[in-house]
Order: structure tokens, then C-alpha cells, then sequence
């Protein structure tokens, strides 16, 4: 019950948007169910016909005798057995009465219109019933798709929404898991659990009516055996849930191995790692493979057991029969009902599958939904529209969670002018970076722009400041031009192509062989990486942001690509507020101020030149790139 009402409560924003046909579905399906039992009546009624037209007449008379019926209920007992009996008998005189000139009767002449509703009678209940369960399939499997892309969509919106802590704690391959498998065990049970949730119910309870029309007594010697297979359907549902949970885990491990092994496919091939990535893979698929049997396993198990005990339901009934003296007519419907009885109650049973998927992908659907982002909007952010003042730091800390990796860091950086950031691999010049685009929030001090902390602003107003071109250039499977407009979401093919020629990329980009609407596939792979960087460069022209952010944007070029490329980053930086991260100290002569860090705290701060003749940590760190300082003039 608790999984109804979960589902009920997580879909019923998604259901208000296609109310309509997944109403209609769920009406239709009611009716698909009551219409199983019009089509064993039926059946049952030709059979009689057929068997017992003795009878038939007799029932035929007494249903048009009116005050004999009502003479023969006032005599009977008022118990409630009887009353059911009279119910029963009333309501069979009354059909025998409606459908006798139109249906055949043994050792009666036909006539053209008992041909017509001998032909006609069986499949018109026929065509009601399966034009029903497609309207209502159809109309769920609507509705189930739609509710699925809309939970897709909210999925990956939620998970964008998060900061980068969520992302550096979870693979891409459980991301992918969360939005795709979930979702889909939630469409598969709003287009076929939810469907037979309510058509099978229906279904038996339409079927046990006619049944207990049929012969009440055989109705409750058949399913005395029933309440039986409780117990073992309780205990399959537990395990298929254990199951379930892991499958999903290593459905992960593939989904991480395929991901790390294609995109990293250079390193992959160069040091021979396709065996050892394939065994990986396939002993995970191996693993889901077994869970997935055992899975079917524990499930099919319900089969043998619900047929077993509708088995001696029927056994038990052919014995009664046969002890009664029962007519063949009667005996053949209520084993057809039953049949389909025990179609019913099995899929019912299987239900419990979806059951088990949904509350699993339910489980980590309302688990990811209830997260919230580490950084999250000021309720009533000041307005940022155009950087114009200075950056400021005031005794900035930052921890990942498992020590300090800035310690009281403190500097200005005026509008204008451009600051460099020097240090070995793990100082903290990276952690600096993501604390000024707001990609986390400092554990302790304040940063400042224009003289308001950061977290006052909005934080899309604070990124739009910011242009960032780094070390990872990262292109998107898209053309060239939409690469580039990525920094500006709208822009015009102008911007894009004036963005290009700043860039000093339009020449390569014009011999590609559709252009600008060249694609550029995954990652950009069929472009160099001095041509890939000057794309990202674009980027940041036809975004126009006051600050530039440089991350070791030149770190991975060759010495051709990298002049290349500095060139277009120069003509980038100017009239622009610079931060600057460079392994290669080389690049920093520009800087107005270089801030030099170790260990997470400021250790040296002044021009290049100066830095170079205090003969500390720079200096240093310059010797070791054969960068020396210049001789001081004559008379200095």
C-alpha cells in the first residue's frame, strides 16, 4: 500500500498535465475488465441454448410470466442464500426473455434474425472487449511516455542544478542509470502494471459474478485453495526487490567501464588495456546476466504454483460435478471462467514485478529529488549587470571535507588589470578558481565583487561575468558554429563569425568541408588541439564577459599552437579583468601582479620581474623552466 501511495503522491503533479487520457485510459480499462465477464455469459448462454433447450423454454415462459415470479419470491425463505438464488434466477429469466427472438434455439426453426444474432451475439462481446483493452492500453501507454520524458527531463534538471561536491561523489555511468533506468521502471509500470492493476482486479471480480451466476457452490470449491499462494508471492516480491537492487549496481559498473574506456579510447589502445577492460565489462555482465535469471527465476516460480492450486480447484469441482450429476453446459462455462480466472490472478501476481521495479527506481527518484544543491541563491539577489569595480578576497578558507586547501587568502584585483596565479600542482590555485565562479562557497571569509559578497548575486548574473577558457577544452557533438555560440546562447551567425576571425580560427574553419556547420563530433575529436582551443577561445569572444578566467589554457599545446593560440588569448585579454593559471611561468609576463601559492595559503605576491629577483619559491620554480632574471643595468 505504501508503494500506491508513493506513486500516487510523486506522479500526481506529471498526471495533472495529461489528465484527460489517462482518465480515459483508467475508465476504459474498468470497462475491458467487467466486459471478460459479458464474454463467458455469452458464451455461456449459446451453450445452454445448444445443451439444455428444455430448460431454456422453461426459464424463456416463466420470465414472461411476471406474477409467477412475484407469487413464487413471496414464499420464499428471506435467508441470504435464497436471496441471491432468486436474485439470480429473476435476472436469468429476464435475459432469456430479451435475447430468445434473436438467438437460435435447439429443435426450434431458424429464422434470418436467429442467424444474424448466432453470427453476430459472440463477437460483438468479442470486438467490445478488444477494442477496450487497445483503447486503454493505447491511451496509458500515452499518458506513461510522457509522464517518463517529463520525469526524464525533471531528472536531468535536478541533477544539473547540483553542485560540483554531487558530481566529483557520483559516476557518470549512475547518472545515466538515474535518469534512463529509473525512469523506465516507472513507464513500465504506468504502461502495462498500472494497466493490468486495473484491469486484471476487474477482470476477476467481473469473471467471479459470473462464476457465482453460473453455480455459486462450484465457485467457492474451486478457489478454496487460493489464499495459499500469499505466502510465496510476499517472499518472491522480497527477493525480486534484493535482486533488483543488485542488478541496478552493476548495470553501473558496465555503464562506467563502456564510458571510461571509449572516452579516454587513446590511452585505452596505447597501453593495451582492451582485454583488461573487456573482462571487467563482461564479468559485470555476467554478474547482471545471473541476477537477471535469478530474477526470472523467482518470478516464473508464481506460475507453477498458482496453476498448481487452480489446478485443484478444477479437480475439485469435476469431482463435485460428477458427484451432483451437473449438465455438461454448465460444467464446460465454469471452467472456461475459471481459466480465464486464473489468467487473471497470475498476471495480477506479476504485477508484483513492476511493483518491485517501481519502488526501487521510486527509491532513488524521491532520493535524488530531495537533494539540494551545497551553493545555493541568495532568496532576493542583489542585480550584477556589468562588472566594473575590483575582486576582492578577505581571508578566504576552503575544504573539500578532508583538510584545508585554502588558508586565509587574501588579495585585490582592481577592474582593469590582470593577475596571474603561480604554484606547484596542489597549492590551491584551481580550488581559487572554483570559489570565484561560485562552483562552491568559501568555509570561511568573504569574496567580494564590486564590493558585495558573491553569494548575494544571482548566480547565472555572476557566471555571465565570467568567460573561462582552460587547460580540458571541451566541444560538445555539435557544428562548429554551435560550439561557438555556446558562450552566448542566441547568438547571431555574425557575432559567430566575427567571434571565429578574433579568435584567429576562421581560416581552418572555412577549409572544413561544410564550415561552420561542419559537425565536429564527440568531443570535438576531429579538430588538433590548437584548433579545438582557438573554438574554445571563440567561445569566450562571442560570450564578451568583463573577466577572463585562464586555466592552463596553453599547458597542452605544442610550441607552434601554443604561439597560435597566445596570440588569440592576448588580443582576448585586452580591455578585460584577467585571472590567469599557468604551469608555464613563461606566460605570466604579462600580468600586472602574480600571486604565488603553496599548500593552500599566498607566499609570494608582486610583478614577474620582481618575483624573479626575490630568489623564493618563484624564482624557483622559474629555474627550473631555465627562466632567468635579467641583469640589472650599469650603475643599479
Amino acid at each position: 500500500m505504501n508503494t500506491y501511495l508513493e506513486t500516487a503522491k510523486f506522479s500526481r503533479p506529471y498526471l495533472r498535465r495529461y489528465w484527460f487520457r489517462f482518465v480515459a485510459g483508467i475508465l476504459l480499462a474498468v470497462a475491458f475488465g467487467l466486459s471478460n465477464g459479458l464474454v463467458v455469459g455469452s458464451l455461456y448462454t449459446m451453450i445452454h441454448r445448444l445443451d439444455d433447450p428444455a430448460h431454456v423454454r422453461e426459464v424463456t415462459e416463466k420470465g414472461r410470466q411476471a406474477e409467477a415470479v412475484a407469487a413464487q419470491k413471496k414464499g420464499e425463505e428471506n435467508s441470504t442464500i435464497h436471496y441471491l438464488q432468486t436474485q439470480r434466477k429473476i435476472f436469468q429469466e429476464k435475459l432469456y426473455v430479451l435475447v430468445d427472438p434473436v438467438l437460435p434455439l435447439k429443435g426450434r426453426t431458424l429464422d434470418w434474425k436467429q442467424i444474424l444474432g448466432c453470427l453476430l451475439f459472440l463477437p460483438i462481446f468479442a470486438a467490445l472487449r478488444g477494442f477496450l483493452g487497445y483503447g486503454s492500453s493505447y491511451l496509458m501507454a500515452w499518458s506513461g511516455q510522457r509522464i517518463t520524458n517529463d520525469v526524464k527531463l525533471d531528472a536531468f534538471k535536478k541533477i544539473s542544478s547540483l553542485s560540483l561536491d554531487f558530481f566529483h561523489k557520483t559516476t557518470t555511468g549512475e547518472l545515466i542509470n538515474r535518469i534512463d533506468r529509473d525512469s523506465t521502471g516507472l513507464n513500465n509500470f504506468l504502461k502495462m502494471g498500472l494497466s493490468d492493476l486495473i484491469k486484471e482486479p476487474v477482470t476477476i471480480f467481473s469473471i467471479l459474478c459470473t462464476m457465482l451466476y453460473i453455480d455459486w457452490k462450484f465457485t467457492f470449491i474451486s478457489l478454496a485453495f487460493l489464499p495459499l499462494s500469499i505466502i510465496p508471492t510476499r517472499s518472491i516480491g522480497r527477493r525480486l526487490k534484493n535482486l533488483g537492487r543488485q542488478d541496478f549496481e552493476m548495470g553501473v559498473g558496465q555503464n562506467n567501464i563502456s564510458m571510461e574506456s571509449f572516452q579516454n579510447v587513446r590511452i585505452t589502445k596505447a597501453y593495451g588495456l582492451q582485454a583488461l577492460h573487456t573482462e571487467v565489462f563482461g564479468k559485470a555482465g555476467m554478474r547482471s546476466a545471473y541476477l537477471s535469471t535469478k530474477s526470472v527465476q523467482s518470478r516464473e516460480m508464481l506460475n507453477p504454483i498458482v496453476q498448481t492450486l487452480f489446478s485443484f480447484g478444477i479437480s475439485a469441482v469435476l469431482l463435485y460435478a460428477i458427484w451432483s450429476n451437473t449438465e455438461f453446459d454448465k460444467i464446460s462455462a465454469f471452467i472456461l471462467a475459471l481459466t480465464l480466472f486464473a489468467g487473471s490472478f497470475k498476471k495480477l501476481n506479476g504485477i508484483g514485478v513492476y511493483l518491485t521495479q517501481l519502488t526501487l527506481s521510486l527509491e532513488r527518484l524521491m532520493d535524488l529529488f530531495r537533494l539540494e544543491p551545497s551553493v545555493k541563491e541568495d532568496p532576493h539577489p542583489k542585480a550584477l549587470t556589468r562588472f566594473n569595480r575590483d575582486i576582492q578576497f578577505k581571508n578566504v578558507d576552503f575544504t573539500y571535507g578532508e583538510g584545508p586547501v585554502l588558508r586565509n587568502v587574501s588579495f585585490l584585483l582592481p577592474h582593469g588589470q590582470r593577475l596571474g596565479l603561480a604554484g606547484e600542482s596542489g597549492s590551491g590555485k584551481s580550488s581559487l578558481l572554483n570559489l570565484l565562479f561560485r562552483f562552491y562557497d568559501a568555509t570561511g571569509g568573504v569574496i567580494e565583487i564590486d564590493g558585495a559578497p558573491i553569494e548575494r548575486y544571482r548566480i547565472a548574473d555572476l557566471r555571465a561575468q565570467m568567460a573561462l577558457v582552460s587547460q580540458d577544452i571541451l566541444l560538445f557533438n555539435a557544428t562548429v558554429a554551435e560550439n561557438i555560440s555556446y558562450g552566448k546562447i542566441g547568438a547571431s551567425r555574425a557575432e559567430i563569425e566575427e567571434a571565429a576571425h578574433r579568435a584567429h580560427a576562421h581560416d581552418f574553419i572555412s577549409e572544413l568541408p561544410l564550415g561552420y556547420d561542419t559537425p565536429l563530433g564527440e568531443r570535438g575529436i576531429r579538430l588538433s588541439g590548437g584548433q579545438r582551443q582557438r573554438i574554445a577561445i571563440a567561445r569566450a569572444f562571442v560570450r564578451n564577459a568583463p573577466i577572463l578566467v585562464l586555466d592552463e589554457a596553453t599547458a597542452s599545446l605544442d610550441s607552434k599552437s601554443e604561439a597560435e593560440v597566445q596570440r588569440a588569448i592576448d588580443e582576448l585579454a585586452e580591455n578585460r579583468t584577467v585571472v590567469c593559471v599557468a604551469h608555464r611561468l613563461s606566460t605570466l609576463r604579462a600580468m600586472d601582479q602574480i600571486i604565488v601559492m603553496e599548500k593552500g595559503s599566498i607566499v609570494e605576491q608582486g610583478s614577474f620581474d620582481e618575483l624573479l629577483h626575490r630568489k623564493g619559491l618563484f624564482a624557483s620554480m622559474a629555474a627550473r623552466q631555465s627562466i632567468l632574471p635579467q641583469a640589472a643595468p650599469a650603475g643599479v
